[in-house]
C-alpha cells in the first residue's frame, strides 16, 4: 500500500512540474513538414533502416553461435 502511494505521489509531482513548465503566454508552435533534402533523407530514412537491418543480422548471427 505504501509503495502504491509513493508511486502515485511521484507521478503527481512529475505531472505538476511538467505542466508548470509550459508557457501560457506564447502561441503553440505550428509543426512544419520535413523537407526532402538529401541530408534529411539520409538522416531520417536511410540510417535508421540500415541500423535495423544490422541489428537483425547481428542477433541472428549471435543466436547461431
Amino acid at each position: 500500500m505504501k509503495r502504491k502511494l509513493m508511486t502515485f505521489l511521484a507521478l503527481l509531482i512529475t505531472a505538476l512540474t511538467a505542466s508548470g513548465q509550459t508557457p501560457e503566454m506564447y502561441p503553440p508552435p505550428v509543426p512544419e513538414p520535413l523537407e526532402l533534402t538529401p541530408l534529411n533523407v539520409i538522416l531520417y530514412i536511410v540510417i535508421p533502416v540500415l541500423l535495423v537491418i544490422f541489428l537483425i543480422y547481428y542477433r541472428r548471427r549471435k543466436r547461431k553461435q
